[in-house]
């Protein structure tokens, strides 16, 4: 029997990920489409259904049918991963989680204190505003339909829902849902994660060091809509010397030759994609295009994506098919590693749109090696 978690998009995943890593286990993620194979006793494994952008009855679907290939085996799942700010289908998945666990308690809370998001009186805020009148509604791909949880989440016996302004009260939300006899599973943000998983514990043990690429140039792909990267990319770029290479979805050519240029004179580019967002999955794609031509052909083993969605079209591009997490930089920015026949050793710093403060892509960068004036 192996344990598991259950994320709707790879930030997630990492995101949750990052926190059993944390608590001491090895994690290692895969893509939910695929018959993923058994993990060891001492790991957990994160399985992205990427269903965040699916139709309520597709992205139901999709996560069933993962619920049922893991009970078939008889795997243990031990958290859902949802968005903290409730984008995408997740009355769906909620309602397909508890179709398959009717006799769990089952604890729903979205809430993300440290960047921002809390739950109170059954609502999910944003920094003090609700979740409906934030640019988290506007979402190109997956805007937010509903801040109630209530509405959200239904009724019926074992369902718990909580308010959570601090870590303290998501520690004591896991905490009353743990404590009867029975089965019980946490469905919420990352933020939740943390208190599950220091519940379950590690294995006491030191976690074995990962391959690290050879120092080597930096990408720093920004593939997310959200406004709050185009301020920390401008931070990274006036910290580290460097310029921010627009991308024009219609010749990605030139997003290629200008960010390879870039690597070979300072060691680093940022490609950031346009603010206008009329086709997000052909800028998604077209994002992750121009960065796997820039890892394959330029040398790039160290990279940073903003954006779930475009850090997953990244990976697919380059074949990967599975990730092993490195540890946490900040909240909600996680450092994972893999490799490919092609690429070998790869690094990569992975963050949802809407995290961090200025300084965020800075702290990626210092953890990918490349520093102010390199």
């Amino acid at each position: 029997m192996s344990d598991w978690f259950l994320a709707d998009d790879l930030s997630g995943a990492l995101d949750a990920g990052a926190a059993f890593h944390a608590a001491g286990r090895r994690v290692r993620l895969v893509e939910g489409t695929d018959d993923w194979p058994a993990g060891s006793a001492d790991e957990v494994i994160g399985v992205n259904t990427e269903s965040r952008n699916l139709p309520p009855d597709a992205a139901a679907a999709r996560v069933a049918a993962a619920l049922a290939r893991a009970a078939a085996r008889g795997d243990r799942l031990v958290f859902k991963k949802i968005d903290s700010t409730l984008r995408g289908p997740v009355a769906a998945e909620l309602a397909a989680v508890r179709r398959q666990f009717p006799g769990h308690r089952i604890l729903f809370c979205p809430a993300n204190p440290a960047a921002g998001r809390t739950v109170e009186h059954g609502q999910l805020l944003v920094r003090g505003v609700p979740v409906l009148a934030t640019e988290f509604a506007r979402d190109p791909a997956a805007p937010v339909r509903d801040g109630d949880l209530r509405r959200i989440a239904g009724t019926g016996t074992g369902l718990s829902l909580a308010d959570a302004r601090d870590e303290g009260e998501l520690e004591a939300a896991v905490a009353a849902v743990a404590a009867p006899p029975g089965p019980w599973l946490a469905v919420g943000s990352g933020a939740l994660a943390g208190p599950v998983a220091r519940r379950l514990g590690g294995n006491a043990r030191v976690l074995p060091p990962l391959p690290q690429p050879a120092p080597g140039p930096v990408l720093f792909l920004g593939g997310s809509a959200h406004p709050l990267n185009r301020t920390q990319a401008a931070r990274l770029a006036a910290t580290n010397g460097l310029s921010v290479v627009g991308m024009d979805p219609e010749h990605p050519a030139r997003a290629v030759g200008a960010g390879a240029a870039q690597l070979r004179r300072v060691g680093a580019t940022i490609v950031l994609a346009p603010e206008a967002r009329g086709r997000p999955e052909f800028i998604r794609d077209t994002v992750a295009a121009i960065g796997a031509a820039l890892i394959g052909e330029h040398g790039v083993r160290r990279v940073f994506v903003t954006g779930g969605e475009t850090a997953r079209a990244l990976a697919a591009s380059l074949g990967v098919r599975e990730l092993i997490i490195a540890g946490s930089i900040e909240p909600g920015l996680v450092l994972a590693a893999t490799a490919t026949p092609h690429t070998g050793a790869l690094l990569l710093a992975v963050k949802p749109g809407g995290f961090g403060d200025a300084d965020t892509w800075c702290q990626a960068a210092a953890a990918l090696g490349h520093r102010a004036g390199a």
